[in-house]
């Protein structure tokens, strides 16, 4: 074989995988990936300086074999502002929220979205410290958090507000505010009412099932509730005709002529697919 038929060969199998590769992404199929980074965050919060630590919490933590101080992270988030931005004063709402963690050094807002890395959960973000003495980085002893969280000069939490959907106990973060919202009008008890809403069958994208009719769907409140009775648990033709209301903080349920079908689900925090038996 001549060097001539070697480049054609090789040109060929570059244009195939070409090809396919397209084509996978295209349909997000393969390896779908959720619209669940929002651009613009909903809280902030900035890291003290030196002499503000000292009104927190210290312990002393094992990095890299040698004890050093650290503060948990959970106090940088201040739980009455989360809560007001919420709305909601009987409820720690910090949980609602996915966090990113941003830097505040000389290479300007580094954040671990820039690697690749999702928003973290307030379950995993909250196993994280600050350590001052240690180019004031973030780090999560976990072996299950990638390292790639452990952010150095770390200077400012934002906050998304997000809704996890859970499906064979795998959650995936959604950030609401990741999707355009569209102004609808609907009715309820023979009221006109008109808001900003996303589609929520925009939650249930391939990333989670490519059937999502094969499933039926239990929407949990950040209060614990859940439509577990047998009544309410909703079908996916219920989901295409519902929405997220982000400025109100609730999903509703309409039917096809848009006039509600059930109370609104305020709070919302979860969104669970259970298989229809069959």
């Amino acid at each position: 074989m001549n060097n001539f038929t070697k480049v054609i060969i090789t040109l060929g199998i570059i244009l195939l995988i070409s090809s396919c590769t397209s084509s996978t992404t295209e349909n997000q199929i393969d390896n779908p990936t959720p619209p669940q980074l929002a651009a613009t965050y909903d809280l902030e919060f900035t890291f003290p300086d030196s002499t503000e630590l000292l009104a927190y919490d210290s312990e002393l933590i094992d990095y890299n074999g040698t004890m050093v101080p650290a503060y948990s992270l959970n106090q940088f988030v201040d739980q009455d502002t989360v809560d007001n931005y919420v709305d909601e004063d009987s409820l720690d709402c910090r949980g609602l929220f996915a966090i990113q963690i941003v830097s505040n050094d000389d290479d300007g807002n580094w954040s671990p979205r820039l690697n690749g890395y999702y928003d973290l959960s307030w379950q995993n973000f909250i196993t994280g410290y600050l350590l001052p003495n240690e180019k004031g980085r973030t780090y999560f002893a976990d072996d299950n958090i990638p390292s790639g969280y452990n952010v150095r000069w770390a200077g400012y939490l934002r906050l998304y507000r997000k809704i996890d959907v859970i499906l064979d106990g795998n959650i995936t973060i959604f950030e609401s505010g990741a999707f355009t919202t569209e102004e609808i009008t609907y009715t309820k008890n023979g009221e006109t009412y008109t808001a900003n809403a996303v589609e929520l069958e925009n939650f249930i994208s391939d990333y989670v099932t490519l059937e999502p009719e094969s499933y039926q769907f239990l929407f949990t409140a950040g209060d614990g509730w859940i439509n577990d009775d047998s009544n309410n648990i909703f079908d996916w033709n219920t989901i295409e005709n519902s929405f997220w209301l982000p400025e109100h903080n609730k999903a509703i349920f309409l039917d096809t002529d848009h006039d509600t079908i059930f109370k609104s689900v305020k709070v919302l925090e979860k969104i669970e697919l259970v298989e229809i038996s069959k």
